[in-house]
């Protein structure tokens, strides 16, 4: 390699570092994080919990907070641990699971509602719009069995 190819490979090298997404990145509370995310906004995140469902959509849950189930929408950028997922969601139907993506808090009421109405219509997200928040998975890092559902 000639003088001049090395130093721009070496002026490019920490550029691309930098580029990369972080994969070390800490999952946070499901719990903490419903809490954090802002009415009609998203943040990025990376969580872990019980999902069941399918491939397309389903809930989330942390044992911490049972009775906070979050929407999920699987929109993946990449098909890693998928078949692992669907086999278990084929076979219990449920599985533990680390998702990386966005956690979209309570939407916003239609800005043509009269204001009577939107201080006491609150929309959510999924089925009949049951849900206070909404992830949207474009990764899923690690799927492994779930433990059994207490009563």
């Amino acid at each position: 390699m000639t003088n001049i190819i090395r130093l721009a490979v070496a002026a490019l090298l920490p550029i691309s570092v930098f580029a990369l997404p972080q994969t070390n990145q800490e999952s946070v509370s499901l719990c903490a994080l419903q809490e954090k995310a802002p009415e009609g906004g998203h943040i990025n995140v990376r969580v872990s919990g019980i999902y069941s469902g399918g491939l397309g959509m389903g809930t989330i849950e942390d044992t911490a907070c049972p009775d906070r189930t979050v929407w999920v929408e699987l929109a993946l950028r990449s098909d890693r641990n998928k078949k692992k997922l669907k086999s278990l969601l084929d076979g219990p139907g449920r599985a533990h699971v680390v998702f990386e993506g966005e956690i979209y808090g309570p939407p916003l009421p239609d800005p043509k509602l009269p204001e009577a109405i939107k201080k006491e219509y609150h929309p959510g997200w999924g089925h009949l719009g049951a849900f206070q928040t909404k992830l949207v998975v474009q990764v899923i890092r690690e799927v492994t069995v779930a433990p059994r559902s207490t009563p």
